[in-house]
């Protein structure tokens, strides 16, 4: 006969009852109040369903009518099960988890699998995904994005209509030759952003009163709409949106929750992989932009030119946070904000431009 203790719940409330639990040679399993000894329950031990053992924590008999108990007995309740339910099976939960070596090797093809599916998966099905939304997604997606920046980062453009007319009809041939794309050009400030210009998922392309202010001729801002144009051609923004809701969805599925160590070990390469493919995208638009220049006979140099000076831009300003991060004692991961950058180093963008 073995025996072990634990604490019964009949299925009723919460309430707990400390408990000899009993199984004979027949294979009858009874339980009895430790403080009274009367018999609460009996039945032939098939009939009960044992938890896998996790390291020491508790495990529970569950009953069919409801009840369970609940102990921390693990070696007897082993040792039953290994004496009358053997299998090849029996306790290999606990055998697997105990083995250290077994461990790391578990978390180490769950990075890779999360790794793989990230570098690979996941682009190939946001790509089919982003091909396939209707334009009305697209301009609905747009619009509210664009709301939004409106309200935090941008301003009506202080350019005159002059200025801008012009410009427009600087790029009327590119459109043109574009509609399948449906590109449209506008004018917004920004002393937030600076020197930009971005593309939403419909093809409107926002340039900002500051890139227009440094470039130093309009071809360069051609060459931008070029680059632009890129990402609206391969759906960059649109894909880069279903990759992040993407990783969400991945992660939650593969770890069962989004907390504690594995979001930190888990989303690492996520993260490096979302940074590769950022670069990708502007690599991708790069290429775009050099046949863009190329079959309209513009020196490729203005895309570089501006590149450059917006690189020199964007360095001024840097040193002046800099200066201010180490002024306040703040200036931890000033090196991981240079290296975790969606955009490739311009020395080795404008190589190919100049």
């Amino acid at each position: 006969m073995q025996q072990f203790v634990g604490q019964w719940y009949d299925g009723r409330g919460s309430s707990k009852t400390d408990v000899r639990l009993e199984l004979d040679d027949n294979g009858l399993f009874c339980v009895f109040d430790q403080h009274d000894n009367v018999l609460l329950h009996q039945m032939n031990q098939q009939s009960i369903t044992v938890s896998s053992r996790l390291a020491n924590s508790p495990r529970y008999l569950n009953f069919p009518d409801g009840q369970s108990v609940e102990t921390l007995d693990n070696d007897a309740v082993d040792q039953w099960i290994r004496a009358y339910r053997p299998g090849m099976l029996s306790g290999l939960v606990h055998r697997l988890e105990s083995n250290l070596s077994f461990v790391a090797l578990t978390l180490l093809l769950v990075v890779l699998m999360v790794w793989g599916t990230a570098q690979y998966g996941v682009p190939a099905v946001s790509q089919s995904i982003a091909k396939a939304l209707p334009a009305e997604l697209l301009d609905q997606s747009s619009k509210e994005t664009l709301m939004l920046l409106e309200q935090k980062l941008l301003a009506p453009s202080q350019l005159t209509d002059e200025r801008q007319q012009a410009l427009r009809q600087h790029f009327s041939e590119a459109i043109a030759s574009h509609q399948d794309l449906r590109i449209q050009v506008d004018f917004r400030s920004s002393s937030l952003m600076g020197p930009n210009a971005f593309a939403l998922p419909n093809g409107q392309i926002i340039f900002t009163d500051e890139i227009v202010a440094l470039a130093a001729h309009d071809d360069e801002l051609l060459a931008i709409l070029g680059h632009e144009i890129g990402h609206v051609k391969h759906k960059h923004s649109l894909r880069r949106l279903v990759q992040n809701s993407l990783y969400i969805f991945i992660l939650a599925m593969m770890t069962g929750d989004m907390s504690g160590n594995s979001e930190l070990v888990l989303t690492l390469p996520v993260l490096l992989a979302e940074l590769a493919y950022s670069r990708g995208y502007e690599e991708e638009a790069d290429h775009y932009a050099l046949e863009f220049l190329n079959a309209r006979n513009i020196p490729t140099h203005r895309f570089s030119d501006l590149m450059l000076r917006l690189e020199a831009n964007q360095s001024e300003k840097d040193k002046t946070e800099d200066k201010q991060q180490i002024t306040d004692d703040n200036s931890d991961g000033l090196e991981w904000r240079r290296y975790l950058s969606t955009h490739p180093m311009t020395k080795d963008r404008v190589e190919s431009f100049q």
